[in-house]
């Protein structure tokens, strides 16, 4: 007999009825299951963060290399 893994986990999750309202409106509209739904909710969030620590760290070595526009940058890279 072959054994299937179960690759995700169950997630319990308690949201004010406002929250969850908008939630379900939201998917509904979207026609994606709620399980679905959140997990591209979390995957974005992280994502985003993700981007928000590249931009920082952009703009920490536009400081640091004193870079004000992007003929600075062209300046840099063909130099």
């Amino acid at each position: 007999m072959k054994v299937i893994r179960q690759t995700t986990e169950v997630v319990s999750l308690s949201l004010p009825g406002a929250t969850f309202k908008k939630l379900e409106q939201t998917r509904k509209q979207e026609g994606e299951t709620r399980s679905n739904f959140i997990r591209r909710l979390i995957e974005s969030y992280v994502e985003d963060n993700r981007w928000g620590e590249i931009y920082k760290r952009g703009e920490e070595a536009a400081r640091k290399f004193n870079i004000k526009s992007e003929e600075d940058v062209d300046k840099i890279l063909h130099a």
